[in-house]
């Protein structure tokens, strides 16, 4: 009996002295978290600090920051929440009907609930308007591509507490009708993916991602080739489908809103459809890439992390992400500073592209409008 009392108390000590042991070896617990985790702010001990209880929270966000055995504690505590009392432990992120996973922004966005107003996007469609004479006036072009949302393409499956809550107007039905009543250009790529919910051979948004599904993403690139073409009069390189493979697991990020669930293990199972989208070998003559600057959000990301950018525009094209850190086609990023400057910069364009969700056209185009209505006024 004294050795049973003495190995259970030994097991215990070491549980107890794991973490510390973990820290001293240097090993890290699991894999890394998923999703943004921004670091605690760093604060000096002073007596300032001290004296109004505050570093000692700090220190303690730090020593939790820095935890080794973290990933897997913080897995373990989403897991517990999730499988005991099906709560998701993230960040706007709902379980919507069977299975859909949801962001918060997507969902208010639809239902009209962050709307600007008629006559707030009517002044900035104007502005836009105005931009895109300017640039036609010095050879180049502007193209407006409304992005899909995963609320507004399947609204049937939104979490049932959405259920009561009447949808208005919304800012991207506003900025649709105001656009199209414009002279700029404008794909609606929301609208396209709806005309083709009920006939689409697969999935165009799968249940773990808040992205239209890599599926999507090859009739939403061919659509926008041919656009660009037609508005340019160019043509671009010509391409060809690779095979279609089906699979059960997702590649990459194709179920990102679910990895940044952190859990341990899931019960997730959906259906993804890839195939690569390849250049022809032997190209016709008079083939052009386009010099293209692109303003936009997460779903433009989709483009990039397929490396569609990378085969059909200039190497030179840029990617000004929000309109605040600008990508380079080689995987460069740089804080966006002085673009009120670049107006020559501007005018050797062929393209400027405006590709927004309809989760964040509320912000248009995060300040790209004024920033460029100032430059050729």
């Amino acid at each position: 009996m004294l050795i049973v009392k003495r190995v259970v108390w030994t097991l215990v000590l070491l549980l107890l002295c794991a973490p510390m042991l973990l820290q001293l070896s240097g090993t890290i617990l699991g894999r890394p978290l998923k999703g943004w985790q921004p670091p605690p702010e760093p604060d000096t001990l002073s007596w300032e600090s001290w004296s109004e209880g505050q570093w000692q929270g700090y220190a303690e966000e730090q020593a939790r920051y820095r935890l080794n055995a973290r990933p897997f504690l913080a897995r373990l505590n989403n897991q517990l929440k999730y499988s005991l009392f099906g709560k998701l432990n993230a960040h706007n992120i709902f379980m919507g009907k069977n299975g859909y996973l949801y962001e918060g922004i997507y969902i208010w966005s639809y239902l009209g609930m962050d709307y600007q107003g008629e006559e707030s996007i009517a002044e900035n469609v104007a502005m836009l308007e105005s931009i895109a004479d300017s640039l036609k006036a010095n050879g180049s072009q502007m193209l407006f591509v409304l992005a899909s949302g995963k609320a507004t393409f399947m609204p049937e499956n939104l979490p049932p507490r959405y259920d009561t809550i009447p949808k208005r107007t919304n800012n991207y039905e506003t900025y649709r009708q105001h656009l199209l009543q414009s002279s700029i250009p404008t794909l609606d790529l929301n609208q396209y993916l709806l005309d083709m919910k009920d006939t689409a051979s697969y999935k165009l948004y799968t249940k773990g991602n808040t992205h239209w599904s890599a599926y999507a993403l090859y009739s939403v690139t061919d659509t926008l080739l041919r656009t660009i073409e037609q508005l340019l009069h160019k043509d671009l390189p010509d391409y060809y489908y690779g095979p279609l493979v089906v699979e059960d697991q997702a590649r990459g990020l194709d179920d990102g809103i679910f990895q940044s669930l952190n859990l341990l293990w899931t019960g997730l199972k959906d259906e993804y459809a890839y195939r690569d989208i390849l250049l022809n070998p032997e190209q016709p003559p008079g083939v052009y890439r386009p010099k293209v600057w692109v303003i936009g959000d997460s779903f433009y990301g989709t483009l990039m992390d397929a490396r569609i950018p990378h085969r059909f525009f200039s190497d030179s094209s840029l990617f000004f992400y929000y309109f605040n850190e600008m990508r380079t086609l080689d995987g460069r990023h740089y804080p966006l500073d002085g673009t009120e400057k670049q107006r020559r910069e501007v005018e050797k364009q062929d393209l400027i592209l405006i590709f927004i969700t309809d989760g964040n056209i509320g912000a248009c185009c995060w300040g790209m409008t004024g920033t460029f209505f100032n430059l050729f006024n």
